[in-house]
């Protein structure tokens, strides 16, 4: 069965808070206990078929009660000077759910954190209900204790007072900020108990310590203390303020840590991809038909003596790979030593049609390279150039600097099609996840060059 569309579910979920507010209306009974329901029921509904963990889906319910309140307050004031008394109420509860939920819907694409269609949640459903239980539970209680005491008037000279006072503002920051590391760094903050505790305890003693310090006039206040406005009345303030910045600093923490582990899984993948390149040069067909067709010359012409050395320098070459294989970097040392196992199988094949040049710095052998590049720049060189007695192939290998570069006479085979650089793009992507340094090419009509950063 197809799942209905996210706006789908906006949508009803507004007729629904419509439908409420006209029968309870009709019925004479309040109607805030159901909307309330209704709209933390919307938001863990989208917010759970988004993929989101549970302290995301606490947030939303936090944040989308939060803005409704007053979105529809103050928008009911707008919406009071067109539309009929009667129906006034119902309409901005459709409209408010519709703000919420398409609101909702952008921020979850914005940080992330694939659809969940068909994902069975059996392990944290009844997490999720705990949580969604105690802050309704909370909201209600928080609407029946002060609700009567915030008056617009009393909502008003408590944000006029706490946005005049740097102090408070300074501490319902820095404090939201620290409780969200600290919440992130210990497993006990993600266990519906240890996550209701924390947020409940965190508000209440932010928002006593805002409250005392905006009531005294604190640091340097000459007020006198609640002078304007009871201590309850600015409480209710600090603790909505509280709650607010704590869904935005638990927001931009998910998204920095949703970006870093996408980051992580990319990474992964280059190196998958890099490994899986790798593994497929050390089967390289042609190399292993080509080295096997070498041995059993030698073989065939009774060169016991070279052929076992041949197998011992190909056993080598193959032992070093498989050694490394989970290695990402590896010394210099260590690869150059590779390389002249290499080329010591590539001479038996071409014995009069290249030369290999080394010129390194003895400082150089002690930094790191990305495992087999040289040898994937070596084999490059051969797969595209000419290599004969009469017009040899001749590669350097030397110091730069803060650079390793591979270079050879550039005089390509007329038969060789147009290079994919496959080799060359996976060298550069690892680089780049290793160190955030591509490598460089250079290329002119004689001649051609790589220039691996040293690490």
């Amino acid at each position: 069965m197809k799942s209905p569309r996210y706006s789908n579910i906006i949508h009803i979920f507004a007729l629904i808070h419509a439908v409420i507010v006209l029968l309870c209306g009709f019925l004479n009974i309040t109607d805030e206990l159901l909307l309330t329901v209704a709209t933390v029921s919307m938001i863990a509904i989208i917010a759970i078929r988004k993929g989101q963990g549970l302290g995301v889906v606490a947030a939303c319910v936090i944040a989308g009660n939060i803005f409704g309140f007053v979105i529809g307050t103050y928008g009911a004031e707008l919406l009071a000077r067109i539309i009929p008394t009667p129906v006034l109420h119902a309409v901005t509860s459709f409209v408010t759910t519709e703000i919420i939920g398409f609101g909702l819907l952008l921020l979850l694409n914005a940080i992330g954190g694939g659809s969940a269609h068909n994902r069975i949640w059996v392990p944290q459903l009844l997490p999720m209900i705990l949580i969604l239980g105690v802050l309704l539970l909370i909201r209600i209680v928080y609407s029946q204790i002060f609700g009567n005491m915030l008056s617009e008037e009393a909502v008003n000279i408590s944000i006029r007072l706490l946005l005049s006072n740097s102090l408070a503002i300074i501490i319902l920051i820095c404090c939201n900020i620290i409780y969200t590391i600290v919440s992130h760094r210990y497993s006990w903050f993600s266990t519906p108990l240890g996550y209701i505790v924390g947020i409940v305890s965190e508000t209440v003693i932010i928002a006593f310590i805002t409250t005392l310090v905006i009531g005294y006039d604190l640091p340097f206040g000459t007020e006198h203390p609640f002078k304007d406005i009871t201590f309850i009345q600015i409480f209710s303030v600090a603790i909505i303020a509280s709650l607010i910045i704590y869904v935005a600093m638990m927001l931009i923490s998910y998204v920095y840590q949703t970006r870093n582990r996408i980051e992580n899984e990319q990474e992964k993948r280059r190196l998958a991809q890099f490994q899986y390149n790798i593994l497929k040069q050390q089967v390289n067909p042609h190399f292993l038909f080509n080295s096997l067709n070498i041995l059993n010359g030698l073989i065939e012409e009774q060169r016991t003596e070279d052929a076992s050395e041949y197998v011992r320098k190909l056993a080598a070459l193959y032992r070093y790979m498989l050694q490394n294989e989970n290695e990402h970097l590896v010394l210099l040392s260590e690869e150059l030593s590779f390389i002249d196992q290499y080329t010591d199988l590539l001479k038996v094949r071409f014995p009069y049609g290249f030369t290999v040049e080394k010129r390194i710095d003895d400082k150089a052998k002690s930094r790191y390279v990305v495992q087999c590049s040289l040898q994937v720049l070596i084999e490059n060189a051969f797969k595209h150039n000419i290599v004969r007695a009469e017009q040899p192939l001749h590669i350097t290998i030397a110091t730069e600097g803060e650079y390793i570069v591979v270079r050879n006479n550039f005089q390509p085979k007329s038969s060789s099609s147009e290079s994919t650089k496959v080799g060359l793009k996976n060298i550069s992507k690892q680089y780049m996840g290793a160190i955030g340094q591509d490598i460089v090419i250079n290329k002119t009509e004689s001649t051609f060059e790589v220039k691996l950063p040293l690490i």
